[in-house]
């Protein structure tokens, strides 16, 4: 998901706190984000393939062959859910969670921040809670979009450029120049210089959880196809990685991943709202390439990062997590597993 929205509101919020004009934008700025949000889960499940046709009829032409009950449905979950962000903004509800996480009921950037965080937790999902599939693990879209047929290694540069803004983002969404400092800025985001002890720990980890993992989705697929519920497709989701299977391309989508997500996620949102909630965060936002068994994975992964994060800091778990990556690619290019 772009950052770039985010950090203008973050902006918006932190100015906001002392003045009421630009609360207010700031809060109109939220509501436009969310808005955002909903129409891409209406287009990814009514008709995604639709919507990006060259044909400025189609989307309308496949709504009106969708039945009532189906539309209304996905407008009603699709509204529903960022209605149900906006728990966020009742101060009872703010006081219950200041009881066990760093959290100021009070604070305008924190009560910007929890509405954000609730509702990248629960919109995500909604296409998939309503297909029972991710919407870009499907075949028709993909062959529309030419998922699976670029070029092997053309990911590096957008891997690259797409870092750089999430680690200058990841700054401005903590405050860097408004409320803090470059260093303080640093220790908020738990980015640190690491020791050699915590260079090792960040890379047997990441590769530990990659066979933990491993055999955890196995188990998983197992359960889901004994009860008849719908799985990752292997061949559909390594389709959309293609791009970054050349090793200069692996270790570029690892970098981004690792250090990126680990910033946006572990950096920015857990020292605020806990392991659990910046986990589930990270799970949703993996929501629009994989099917329930995939994000149950990705949500304990998620888990395992944080703690690691916790008792660390942020720099060991982004090498973790790029060496689990790197080491899944690896894998991955030599035949061995599926994403």
């Amino acid at each position: 998901m772009p950052v770039a929205p985010f950090v203008i509101l973050a902006l918006l919020a932190y100015t906001g706190e002392q003045n009421r004009v630009i609360r207010t934008l700031a809060v109109l700025w939220l509501f436009c984000l969310l808005f955002a949000i909903f129409l891409i889960n209406v287009v990814l499940t009514l008709a995604p393939v639709a919507a990006l046709s060259p044909d400025p009829d189609a989307f309308e032409r496949d709504l009106d062959a969708l039945p009532l009950e189906t539309v209304g449905n996905v407008f009603l979950l699709s509204f529903g859910s960022g209605l149900v962000s906006l728990v966020g903004f009742s101060r009872r509800f703010r006081e219950l969670l200041a009881r066990t996480l760093p959290f100021n009921p009070d604070s305008f950037i924190h009560t910007i921040g929890l509405v954000c965080v609730i509702a990248l937790i629960v919109m995500p999902v909604v296409p998939l809670l309503l297909t029972g599939n991710a919407p870009f693990l499907n075949a028709e879209l993909q062959s529309v979009l030419g998922i699976g047929l670029e070029e092997a290694g053309s990911s590096a540069k957008l891997d690259a450029f797409s870092l750089i803004w999430t680690v200058i983002g990841s700054f401005f969404l903590v405050g860097i120049w408004i409320r803090r400092d470059f260093q303080s800025t640093l220790e908020r985001l738990g980015l640190v210089r690491p020791t050699v002890r915590q260079i090792a720990l960040g890379i047997a980890s990441g590769v530990l959880l990659v066979g933990i993992f491993w055999l955890f989705d196995d188990v998983v697929s197992a359960l889901f196809l004994a009860y008849g519920i719908p799985t990752t497709d292997d061949t559909l989701v390594n389709n959309l990685f293609m791009v970054s299977f050349t090793p200069l391309a692996a270790v570029m989508a690892s970098v981004s991943a690792g250090l990126g997500e680990e910033l946006a996620i572990r950096g920015v949102i857990q020292p605020r709202f806990g392991i659990i909630l910046s986990a589930l965060v990270f799970a949703a936002m993996h929501a629009y390439q994989y099917a329930w068994d995939g994000l149950l994975g990705v949500l304990l992964i998620g888990i395992c990062f944080g703690v690691l994060r916790k008792y660390t800091n942020t720099s060991t778990s982004a090498i973790s997590h790029g060496m689990y990556d790197l080491t899944l690619f690896a894998l991955i290019m030599a035949g061995i597993t599926t994403l």
